[in-house]
């Protein structure tokens, strides 16, 4: 990767967004936050801190990822840590077999705004209803939250789905609540998609099937 953004560099390369994933390790986190130094000014810099669920970190990671985290989510525009993540990134000592609050989740929000990132979305937080995902704007001091229902499969990918059509959304120049909203919606109708087709849930999300969905819902 410092290969690439070498070349890039000396294309004077310029995008319209950084989207940073799933990363390897402690490492590659510091090199990302390099790229989004380097390309990010001007354009959108989103950070989705996938490192831990249900509670605890992956086994690939040890608490050297969180610090790692920590310090990149300082130079995003947007993170969409989970409700796990989010826990462990704001230091919030949670009880993850209760349902939160939106209070709760949005003190988390705001000491996750306060190292840098003004747009949070907190994805997969527990509600009574099923789970929501709740969207904040520092800079408009606003909230919504988007509820949807867990529909009984389970998969790897909806992180990254999520988060890649709310990238798309945002660059439109969709407001962040709406965007979150929209992009809610797309996931659960693709994983519902999903699980009517039979497949097999190690194969992921069959969302090619859903876009046009999402680009007739999202037309300008």
């Amino acid at each position: 990767m410092p290969d690439m953004m070498a070349a890039w560099s000396k294309l004077n390369l310029t995008y319209d967004a950084v989207y940073s994933g799933f990363l390897a390790g402690p490492d590659q986190a510091e090199t990302v936050k390099e790229a989004v130094l380097q390309f990010g000014k001007g354009g959108l810099s989103i950070i989705d801190p996938a490192m831990a669920d249900n509670g605890k970190l992956y086994p690939v990671f040890d608490e050297s990822m969180i610090k790692a985290m920590k310090s990149l989510i300082t130079v995003a525009d947007l993170i969409t840590p989970n409700y796990t993540e989010a826990a462990l990134l704001s230091d919030t000592e949670v009880d993850f077999s209760a349902t939160p609050t939106t209070k709760s989740v949005l003190e988390m929000c705001k000491t996750l705004s306060a190292d840098g990132p003004q747009r949070i979305v907190i994805t997969s937080v527990p509600s009574r209803d099923g789970i929501k995902n709740i969207s904040y704007d520092a800079t408009t001091a606003t909230f919504d939250e988007a509820v949807t229902y867990k529909v009984d499969f389970s998969t790897c990918g909806t992180g990254d789905i999520f988060t890649s059509a709310l990238t798309g959304l945002l660059l439109k120049k969709d407001d962040l609540h709406a965007a979150t909203a929209a992009a809610t919606r797309f996931l659960t109708k693709a994983i519902e998609f999903t699980a009517a087709s039979g497949a097999d849930p190690r194969e992921g999300v069959q969302v090619e099937p859903c876009l046009a969905d999402l680009i007739a819902e999202n037309r300008p």
